[in-house]
This record gives C-alpha cells, sequence and structure tokens, in this order.
C-alpha cells in the first residue's frame, strides 16, 4: 500500500469528493500567484469538512512565517509544505517550532533536505510534467519520500513499482477542465492504495 495525497482542494465539492476515497491526506494551497491558492477562511471551511482520518498539508512557497505559523496554530493544516531553495530558513525555525514539515525539491537537490519528509517533484510544481523515472530509478533517494510530478490514474502504478515511494501526491492528474474529478480520485486512491509497500509517513501531530 503506497499512501497518498490528493493536492489543491479549493471547493467543498472537493472534500465531499476525498472524503469518500479517502486519501491519506490532502494539500491546500496558500503560495501565491498559483492558481489553487485559497484564503484562510476558505481552508478553514474545509477542514472542518472534512474527514478527520485525512491529514491536511498548507503548501507555501513565500508565504511569511507568521502565515503557516497562523494556519497550523489554529488547526487548519497539521502539516507545512515548503517548496523554497534548500537552505531557507524557514525550515529550520518551523522545525524548531514542532511544524512537521515536507521540503519539496527536485531530485538532483535531494541529499540536501532538511525537513521531516522529503517530496520531489519537477521544476514547475503543478504543471502536471513527469521526472525522468529512468533517472531517478538509478539515484533513488535512500530515505523513504513522497512523489510528485504528472502522476495520473494511468501512470501511478507503473510509477511505483519502479520507485517505490511511501507517498505519490496528484493535482492536476485527478482533475478534469481544471477542477477534482470523483472518479479520478477514486481511481487514483485505489490504484495507489493496491501497489507498493506500506511506510506510513505524516502519522505525529507534532514532532517532540
Amino acid at each position: 500500500m503506497t499512501q497518498i495525497k490528493i493536492c489543491g482542494l479549493m471547493r467543498p465539492a472537493d472534500v465531499v469528493m476525498v472524503n469518500q476515497a479517502l486519501p491519506n491526506a490532502i494539500g491546500m494551497v496558500f503560495a501565491p500567484g498559483r492558481r489553487r491558492r485559497i484564503t484562510m477562511a476558505t481552508a478553514r471551511q474545509l477542514a472542518q469538512q472534512l474527514d478527520s482520518r485525512i491529514r491536511r498539508v498548507g503548501v507555501f512557497t513565500t508565504n511569511q512565517l507568521s502565515e503557516i505559523l497562523a494556519l497550523v496554530q489554529q488547526h487548519i493544516i497539521q502539516v507545512a509544505q515548503l517548496h523554497a531553495a534548500a537552505d531557507d530558513p524557514r525550515i529550520a525555525y518551523l522545525m524548531a517550532a514542532h511544524v512537521l514539515m515536507i521540503q519539496a525539491m527536485t531530485p538532483a537537490n535531494a541529499v540536501k533536505c532538511q525537513a521531516d519528509y522529503l517530496l520531489l517533484d519537477n521544476t514547475c510544481p503543478g504543471s502536471g510534467q513527469v521526472l525522468d523515472w529512468e533517472r531517478l530509478q538509478s539515484q533513488r533517494p535512500t530515505r523513504p519520500f513522497i512523489l510528485a510530478g504528472g502522476l495520473t490514474p494511468i501512470n501511478v502504478t507503473t510509477a511505483i513499482n519502479k520507485l517505490q515511494p511511501a507517498m505519490i501526491d496528484v493535482s492536476s492528474g485527478v482533475e478534469t477542465a481544471g477542477n477534482k474529478d470523483h472518479n479520478k480520485i477514486n481511481l487514483m486512491v485505489q490504484r495507489a492504495h493496491q501497489t507498493g509497500v506500506s511506510a506510513p509517513l505524516l502519522t505525529e501531530n507534532r514532532r517532540n
């Protein structure tokens, strides 16, 4: 069983879909300039409607520390996912504040990951561009990792069998015409959960 995160929830209808499919986690985007960006008020509403078994991840880029901490402290998100430089000082600060952290990186920089969890993605997150799986297969990280980048219900089983990620992360791959698609989400969750070896991630409330 490979865990799965459905990223980019924006609407109450999206929550209904994931509550039925039961992925392991969902992502809500707060990064400036992203199409799927939502406000704190919308995120609070979605979080309140979400099944408690599903972990809530906030996705950030240049956001201020105060915004990230407020979302954690108000229990809107449980994990912070940061797309930033490997040496970004916010990572150490948030980890010192006992915030569970995912650091999104390209495979070439994976060894520099400072966070609790490593997410491998391409240089344009959310673009639907597939990583070079053959190259990544020969440079697979030794630590458990989350795989993103162009995953769809069609290619997800192949990706998991090739790379054995602990979790996969998908957004555009479960959308139709820019909105989350119920059938694609169900199929993606089923195929992830039926493939790979279980390596639980995102299980703690806070790091000790």
